[in-house]
């Protein structure tokens, strides 16, 4: 199991990739298919840095964020001192009211979570969640590959912002990519000791299929082909 040590020194280079274009596109993507309307109550459920949670929250949704990792939620807090961060871990029980959230998102999680206990995660989000809410998972698959994603990113930008231009944020992202292609690694590695490895194509549909979700969503790839995207719904 990886440690809260080895988290502190992977969220401390994290937010490198609010930088990166694809990952922007993901956060997009992701908050496009939730769909947020006013009032909606929204658990980011691994929140990490609070990436995601702040995308919604300024495109108005009310978020309550969780994650397991001090490090990170301090960092968190400090991009939004006003953010709600529940400290808890998603392979337990949630300190949450049946039918609390109108809905949930998990994304960049599931992959470093034993296998055996994603089906008893999405259970906790379907009990969570009020008749007719929304879970949206998008988490790594076994195509995942941060290479091509930084490749991706520099294609993109050169046509967005120059050669010149891109080959200097390459010059000053250097050693935080680095770093970030060594975390991935060893997260990689870990995980397939522990049974963590990356989805399936079709595990996470499977999974909300088996745990009661309803009008499920054909799976896709995004993010350089390295994540897949589904989303379900609990019945009325």
């Amino acid at each position: 199991m990886l440690s809260e040590k080895f988290w502190k020194k992977y969220f401390s280079v994290y937010d490198i990739l609010n930088m990166v274009l694809p990952y922007r596109d993901l956060k997009r993507e992701v908050c496009d298919e939730l769909g947020i309307k006013k009032d909606d109550l929204v658990l980011d459920a691994g929140s990490g840095t609070g990436n995601f949670s702040l995308y919604l929250k300024n495109i108005g949704g009310h978020v309550i964020s969780l994650d397991n990792s001090q490090s990170a939620i301090k960092i968190h807090h400090s991009k939004d001192h006003n953010a709600e961060i529940c400290f808890a871990d998603i392979t337990q029980r949630l300190p949450f009211n049946v039918e609390e959230f109108d809905k949930i998102m998990c994304v960049l999680t599931l992959h470093v979570i034993n296998s055996e206990k994603r089906l008893s995660i999405l259970k906790e989000f379907f009990r969570i969640l009020k008749p007719g809410g929304m879970l949206v998972l998008a988490n790594p698959y076994e195509n995942f590959n941060p290479f091509r994603i930084y490749t991706e990113h520099i294609k993109k930008d050169i046509k967005k912002s120059g050669l010149l231009k891109v080959l200097k944020e390459i010059f000053i992202l250097f050693m935080p990519t680095i770093k970030m292609f060594y975390y991935n690694i060893k997260i990689e590695i870990v995980s397939k000791n522990q049974k963590s490895n990356f989805l399936k194509f079709d595990e996470q549909y499977m999974l909300l299929k088996k745990s009661g979700f309803v009008n499920l969503s054909d799976t896709k790839a995004t993010y350089a082909d390295s994540v897949i995207i589904n989303k379900g719904y609990k019945p009325i």
